[in-house]
C-alpha cells in the first residue's frame, strides 16, 4: 500500500465510515453537523464519510487527503473558530447542501486567496454552501460557493 498523507496518523483508507442512522446511506444532517465539527476543530468524522477517490470539483483533487491540505490553511489562517450551521438539506436529485458560516479571527496567511495580506486579528465571517454527491454510505463529490470576499474585505480593513 502506498504512503498516504495523513493528519495526525489518520489513514482514511482503513478507518470505516460511521454508521449512519439509516445503516445505508447519509443523512444531510450527519453530513451537516460532521462538515461544521471539521470545518471548525478539524475532527476526523467528516472525512472519514467521504470516498478514497471523492472529487473535490472546487481544488480538482481527489480524495480525503486533500482536505488534510485546506485544514492547514484553515488552521494557519484563523482561530477563535466556530461554526455556524444556518441549515441543510437534500437537492432533488439526492445530492445533499450544507449551508453553513465560519467565524473566526484572522491570524495568518494559510489561505492562498489571502495573498501576502499580514495577520490582522479582523474578526471574520465566512459565509459557505457546500454540495455533496454520495454513493451509499460515502461522499463521492464536492462543490462549493464561498463568501471569499468579505472575508478579503474584513481583513484589509482591518489593516488599513
Amino acid at each position: 500500500m502506498a504512503d498516504v498523507p495523513t493528519r495526525s496518523g489518520f489513514d482514511y483508507r482503513v478507518r470505516p465510515a460511521p454508521l449512519c442512522h439509516s445503516g445505508s446511506v447519509l443523512e444531510p444532517k450527519q453530513v451537516a453537523q460532521a462538515y461544521a465539527r471539521w470545518i471548525a476543530d478539524g475532527e476526523p468524522e467528516f472525512q472519514a464519510m467521504m470516498s478514497p477517490d471523492l472529487h473535490d470539483h472546487v481544488s480538482g483533487r481527489r480524495g480525503p487527503e486533500t482536505w488534510d491540505m485546506v485544514w492547514g490553511w484553515i488552521e494557519a489562517s484563523f482561530d477563535q473558530r466556530r461554526a455556524e450551521l444556518h441549515g441543510w438539506g437534500s437537492l432533488d436529485d439526492g445530492r445533499i447542501a450544507v449551508w453553513v458560516t465560519l467565524h473566526g479571527r484572522h491570524i495568518g496567511l494559510g489561505m492562498p486567496w489571502l495573498g501576502d495580506r499580514a495577520p490582522s486579528g479582523a474578526q471574520i465571517a465566512w459565509k459557505q454552501l457546500h454540495v455533496f454527491a454520495t454513493e451509499g454510505d460515502r461522499l463521492t463529490e464536492h462543490w462549493a460557493v464561498r463568501d471569499d470576499l468579505r472575508v478579503i474585505e474584513a481583513v484589509d480593513a482591518a489593516n488599513g
